[in-house]
């Protein structure tokens, strides 16, 4: 054969080469997946992204029109074999639950990671400040950085007397803990630069001290002294990593952190460099109705913690996606909406556990999982606890993920939507108490004006609602949770006292899924569309409190005070008792019993007695705080610090009240 009959051979190969090339992942370092993987979604070229597209839909019409079961997907759900079902099922504990080991970690002095600690827990052990003088409380110091602006969300560290924390402007900065004059600041990395935290490493004899964090797909390590990037960890202190948004656990020598990509990933905490990593969801790959199946969603970005000791990570995780749409994804979309525990020695998914199953509420698993201990009995066990949107409270066996109390699930309501097939049962927690708003009802309906109420009530009952209600085309929903109850600032835990303190949103929300489908489209497809149901004076139309802060034991699960968190001024002056606001700021708890809160409209930082949920004192700041306080020690006096920046998901849905900035203010007692 010469050489020009063999071009067409060769062009073929090529071609084919190319396709392959492009359509292929190599990644060597899983331990639970094959190294080479072949997915659409890794197509770069963007010739061979059309090519695949118009594949796709070919594929679909053939499907659909050729084959029953693809056809047929696509009808109403039907359950008349789900009619002599319970209503509902009881789901009992064990009663055999892993025993405390060790003590739990705590914060005095230092705060050396967000959250606290590995643990999570959000609680300082400090004292100084508490409940008899906190009256007392002055600004000690504001650090503003000019001429930029930004939510920040991520919780400040604090060691020896040193604040680390992100700015506006995309940079990390050092700042003197008792002045609040800047030590340094790096430069600018990214406005995702440790975005819901970062962690201090002391060092060893060696190495010097590091701030370590994420920027979306890089893992950062700077030197605490000066912020400069540590030059010898990957290239010029740069990993490129999955995305990631929340603060690393550091395991003995190694950073671990849960991505986008659906994975544990573990580095060597001195040089960066990858060590293994492990899937904790693979991608579904089939058809169903004529479609390829939705992968999309679940991803762990309310927060991780550790169980140093035993050696297991814990996260939770997203929704799965689209909002109201799970036609492209049935089944119960198994490790969404999920507390995810890995051992980390063996290097496997240790358990997992759904609280809502084929998610399209957005009642994703939003705050980070804290680990602490109860007494049940006689004895003292190891628990993970996470309080939800939906407002529950899941206190789980650290060990084996069982229910420490009784879980009850309720037969929900089946789809009316062409393509969607819902799960049967949903959870309808008593114990622990939920700490929210869950269910809609249309004597939630409230206003300060009979008028407006008389309004609401003939437009909100023609709406959709109840327990997990579904949604069908040409009618809105009203539900709530769609922004809490428990949302990423999450909650403090008193280890000691087994008390959980935690910020809600009681929000409405319309809620409605639009066929958007084009004549030449042969499945149906769908959009969401979501808003705050507010009057048009910008209050929520459901009875307040709008915010709580509540006060929970963690042993009986049930609720000890729970209050209005925040306050609207024009109504305040309607002589209406205080309604509490949207917030997201969160709540940090002390051995001085007192519970530090921030985030609410009212621009406030209150300062609440943890035995009653009084206001012991209140100040208004220059914008609203948008993350967890923090407290800390030094020179024997004891400061809180607080992000005040106004907090982005607030500013869409309250712009008239809602202003961005770029403080962090510090609080102490006065001088006697």
């Amino acid at each position: 054969m010469n050489f020009k009959k063999k071009i067409p051979i060769i062009f073929l190969f090529v071609i084919v080469f190319i396709i392959w090339n492009d359509f292929k992942k190599i990644d060597v370092h899983y331990v639970n997946q094959s190294w080479i993987t072949y997915d659409t979604s890794n197509l770069n070229n963007n010739i061979l992204k059309k090519i695949y597209k118009l594949y796709d839909k070919t594929i679909e019409y053939f499907l659909i029109n050729n084959y029953v079961e693809h056809k047929d997907y696509w009808k109403k759900e039907k359950r008349k074999s789900n009619e002599n079902l319970s209503d509902i099922i009881t789901i009992a504990p064990k009663n055999k639950f892993t025993l405390n080991i060790n003590q739990n970690e705590i914060n005095e002095s230092d705060w050396p990671r967000s959250h606290g600690n590995n643990h999570s827990n959000r609680f300082s052990n400090l004292d100084q400040i508490n409940n008899q003088n906190a009256h007392n409380l002055e600004i000690a110091w504001k650090y503003e950085s000019l001429g930029e602006k930004l939510d920040i969300q991520a919780n400040p560290v604090i060691v020896n007397g040193i604040i680390y924390t992100p700015i506006a402007g995309g940079s990390i900065v050092a700042i003197e803990g008792s002045s609040g004059k800047l030590i340094w600041k790096s430069e600018k990395i990214g406005s995702f630069a440790a975005r819901r935290g970062l962690i201090y490493w002391s060092g060893n004899s060696i190495e010097e001290a590091r701030i370590i964090f994420s920027n979306r797909e890089r893992l950062i390590s700077l030197y605490a002294k000066n912020g400069k990037y540590v030059k010898s960890f990957g290239n010029n202190g740069k990993v490129r990593s999955g995305l990631n948004v929340t603060a690393p656990i550091i395991y003995k020598n190694n950073i671990v952190i849960a991505t986008w990509d659906k994975s544990v990933e573990v580095y060597d905490l001195i040089n960066g460099k990858i060590k293994w990593k492990i899937k904790y969801k693979k991608d579904i790959s089939k058809r169903i109705g004529g479609v390829n199946y939705n992968n999309a969603g679940s991803h762990p970005w309310g927060g991780i913690s550790a169980d140093i000791k035993r050696g297991i990570l814990y996260f939770t995780t997203g929704n799965p996606h689209s909002y109201f749409d799970g036609t492209r994804r049935p089944g119960d979309n198994r490790y969404s909406n999920s507390l995810i525990a890995v051992d980390l020695e063996q290097k496997k998914i240790l358990w997992d556990f759904q609280e809502t199953s084929h998610d399209i509420w957005n009642s994703d698993l939003a705050a980070p999982p804290i680990l602490t201990s109860i007494k049940r009995g006689n004895k003292k066990i190891d628990v993970v606890v996470t309080p939800t949107k939906r407002a529950n409270t899941l206190v789980l066996d650290r060990v084996t993920g069982e229910n420490v109390f009784e879980f009850r699930l309720r037969k929900a309501p089946p789809s009316v939507l062409e393509g969607e097939k819902t799960t049967i049962y949903q959870p309808d927690l008593t114990i622990p108490q939920p700490f929210g708003k869950n269910i809609f009802s249309i004597n939630d309906l409230w206003s300060y004006d009979p008028i407006k109420l008389k309004k609401h009530i003939q437009k909100y009952i023609n709406y959709n609602f109840g327990f997990y209600q579904t949604y069908e085309l040409n009618k809105k929903n009203i539900q709530y949770n769609f922004n809490g109850g428990a949302e990423w600032m999450g909650s403090s835990i008193d280890h000691e006292n087994q008390i959980m303190y935690v910020t809600s949103n009681n929000i409405p929300w319309e809620a409605e899924i639009i066929k958007t489908n084009s004549i030449k489209e042969s499945v149906p497809k769908y959009v969401s569309s979501f808003k705050r149901a507010l009057d048009d004076n910008g209050y929520p139309v459901t009875k307040p409190p709008w915010g709580t802060i509540t006060s929970l034991k963690q042993n009986t699960g049930k609720i000890i005070w729970q209050i209005p968190f925040g306050e609207f001024e024009y109504l305040k002056k309607k002589g209406i008792p205080r309604t509490g606001t949207e917030n997201f700021g969160g709540v940090t708890a002390t051995a001085g019993k007192i519970v530090i809160g921030t985030g609410t409209l009212d621009k406030k930082i209150y300062i609440f007695d943890s035995e009653n949920g009084n206001i012991l004192y209140s100040k208004e700041l220059p914008f609203i705080g948008s993350a967890p306080p923090s407290t800390f020690m030094i020179n024997k006096i004891q400061y809180i610090i607080v992000h005040a920046s106004g907090g982005l998901t607030l500013k869409q849905g309250y712009p008239s009240l809602v202003k961005t900035g770029n403080m962090l203010i510090a609080f102490k007692l006065k001088n006697k």
